[in-house]
């Protein structure tokens, strides 16, 4: 707790993940909300209405997956998520280009990998077929601040002992997620599923009798199914300048 009173803002904000602060109106098409969150990468869109100074609200990827679960039914989904991913294009990354933590490596090696490849997750691996064992977030840094008397030598703790001590820990102090996984052959549908009914970010693809990772599925490839940028959409939309920012 000591490292949050002490800690200012200003130093949070030299290695926080920026994205542009670019809100659409309550009017605003669903169109430029998944443009924004998929194929320009921000993370939230703020909604406003036209002419008021306050934030209504946010639409979030995790917004966006749960309202598409929710159009089960509907032909222009189930045709979508009936399809394997690979026929989809999915993963996007190959096995070599996902950024992977090893179980014995230490937990703070993790989270500097996070913070230096800017990405929210890393699939927890072993051995030299990269066997996918489990999971770490950013978000599961809170631990080691937020309970100090049970992570004391965390500078010397291991991925694998980090994750045991959350487990360990019982109710008390929570439980770690595992990684959630999917096979090549998995249909979009399915990792939709997952990804809703288990309020996660991204989805491992495991390939082989032992679970060796292929790739990773995240929130924002998902959306990026279902959605396509019609010719000159934000010039005509936004400015020309928004595309710019956008772009960069």
């Amino acid at each position: 707790m000591d490292i949050c009173l002490c800690c200012q803002v200003r130093t949070i904000l030299k290695s926080f993940r920026w994205a542009p602060f670019l809100p659409v109106s309550t009017e605003s098409s669903m169109l430029s909300v998944m443009l924004l969150l998929s194929k320009y990468r921000l993370r939230n869109v703020p909604v406003i209405k036209t002419g008021e100074p306050d934030i209504k609200n946010y639409v979030t990827q995790s917004a966006v997956v749960h309202g598409l679960e929710g159009c089960k039914g509907r032909d222009w989904f189930d045709h979508i998520s009936a399809l394997p991913i690979s026929d989809l294009g999915l993963p996007f990354m190959s096995p070599n280009e996902v950024i992977s933590i090893e179980s014995e490596e230490l937990i703070l090696e993790a989270f500097k990998r996070m913070r230096d490849n800017n990405i929210g997750g890393l699939p927890v691996v072993e051995g030299l077929n990269k066997k996918i064992v489990g999971n770490i977030s950013m978000r599961d840094i809170r631990y080691l601040l937020l309970q100090p008397e049970v992570f004391s030598n965390f500078r010397q703790l291991t991925v694998k002992s980090f994750a045991t001590k959350i487990a360990t820990a019982g109710e008390e102090y929570g439980l770690a997620i595992p990684a959630i996984t999917c096979r090549p052959d998995s249909t979009l549908g399915s990792v939709i599923n997952s990804l809703a009914s288990r309020s996660v970010h991204r989805v491992y693809v495991a390939a082989g009798d032992e679970n060796e990772l292929y790739g990773v599925i995240t929130l924002r490839d998902v959306i990026s199914c279902f959605v396509s940028e019609p010719p000159n959409y934000f010039e005509n939309c936004l400015g020309f300048s928004v595309k710019e920012m956008l772009n960069r």
